[in-house]
């Protein structure tokens, strides 16, 4: 097959057209893309949609597919940044018959439905096997009753594998459009949507390799959750959730503070092998419900006899380097043409309370050897023993590679 052709843009400039105008140029420019076949894009809940859009739409054509949504924040080999106007784009020159895209509506309190008609989507169309890449993007936050709700991922993943009972080569993101929970809105050509799922999948012939970042490692032994119901965890080890969090952390944190800092982590795995990072997945507390002593988690991952431990941040960035540079090494021969890196929003430098960046790692490590297009998530979804899975703060690189005939 002949190798994708793709160049990554990015911008600052707080006019949502003019932003869309420079990015889609850059990316073309850099590329050396003549017509653009596909765009996927990112941006800040500071832009309005449609004028991104529209500036997009001037560059790259009105019949190049157009897929992506709100974000934290974006990045490119060179740039990164959050919070503010950041917007960023992948613009392809790739045959029609290398990609295809799938939307589901009607998200909100119907995520494992949603998830099923996606799933039959991507079987009727023959996209369903397990040498087709698959990227998932989902809307996080549901506001629609006037109260921020998460859409969860557990649930909508359990619905495409009512459709695709082996659900591997799939990754993905929960979108969010600030750290304040903004909803996002979402790109699929020329519409503009909300509480929507898109599936973009890519033909046998093009390779996804995933590193996942974690940095964090278990800390003491197993606990059980003893009693749970969605997404809160009551009991563990037959004690109110909260005091036994505390008694674990030694009294360093009060409760009210343990939302986006306690991490449980679950292995996969043999429990009493040696640690391996790739076997663990992490479940972030959202909040705590002080009055029943419950931890809320972002996902109802933590069902009753589940066992876990406590885990610890590592902010040492130096194992990321290794890590990308694996990833290039099993690609063997195969040709890589796009990085895409998917950024837990979490990690990020000012959110996570720390001077670097761990995305800074990431483009220094990946030092131009393929384009690279990021963007911050509120969930991440990554492999974990071949199937896909949510994780929170977890950053995951993947590397779309032509595959040798």
């Amino acid at each position: 097959m002949v190798t994708p052709k793709l160049g990554v843009g990015y911008s600052e400039i707080e006019d949502s057209f003019a932003a869309g105008q420079e990015m889609a140029r850059v990316a073309m420019a850099q590329g050396g893309v003549d017509s653009c076949d596909l765009a996927l894009l990112f941006s800040t809940c500071q832009h309005q949609p449609q004028a991104l859009r529209d500036g997009v739409r001037s560059v790259i054509g009105p019949d190049a597919r157009l897929a992506g949504g709100w974000a934290v924040g974006t990045m490119s080999n060179e740039q990164l940044g959050y919070g503010g106007f950041q917007s960023g784009i992948a613009c392809f020159s790739i045959a029609s018959s290398d990609f295809s895209l799938f939307r589901a509506d009607g998200l909100a309190d119907h995520e494992a439905d949603v998830g099923e008609a996606l799933g039959k989507q991507l079987v009727a169309a023959g996209a369903d096997g397990a040498d087709i890449p698959k990227l998932l993007l989902y809307d996080s936050v549901n506001r629609l009753s006037g109260r921020t709700k998460l859409n969860m991922a557990t649930p909508l993943l359990a619905g495409i594998r009512d459709a695709i009972p082996q659900l591997s080569n799939l990754v993905g993101a929960g979108l969010v459009g600030d750290m304040a929970g903004q909803p996002t809105f979402q790109w699929f050509d020329d519409d503009i949507s909300q509480q929507s799922a898109i599936a973009l999948t890519f033909s046998p012939q093009i390779g996804m390799h995933t590193a996942v970042l974690r940095g964090a490692s278990p800390v003491g032994g197993y606990h059980t959750v003893t009693q749970a119901e969605g997404a809160a965890v009551m009991e563990i080890d037959g004690r109110p959730a909260v005091d036994v969090i505390s008694e674990l952390l030694g009294g360093s944190r009060d409760p009210s503070e343990f939302a986006f800092y306690v991490m449980l982590g679950v292995n996969q795995g043999d429990a009493w092998a040696p640690y391996e990072e790739e076997n663990y997945s992490n479940c972030m507390c959202l909040r705590t419900d002080l009055k029943r002593n419950h931890l809320i988690m972002f996902e109802p991952e933590l069902v009753t006899g589940t066992r876990f431990q406590l885990m610890s941040r590592n902010h040492d960035f130096g194992y990321i380097a290794c890590k990308v540079n694996d990833l290039f090494t099993q690609i063997g021969d195969e040709e890589p043409f796009f990085a895409l890196y998917i950024n837990c929003a979490g990690r990020a430098g000012v959110y996570a309370g720390i001077d670097d960046e761990d995305a800074r790692f990431v483009q220094n490590a990946i030092d131009g050897r393929a384009p690279l297009l990021g963007f911050y998530s509120g969930i991440e979804i990554g492999p974990i023993r071949g199937e896909a899975k949510p994780m929170d703060w977890t950053g995951l690189l993947c590397l779309f590679t032509t595959k040798k005939s």
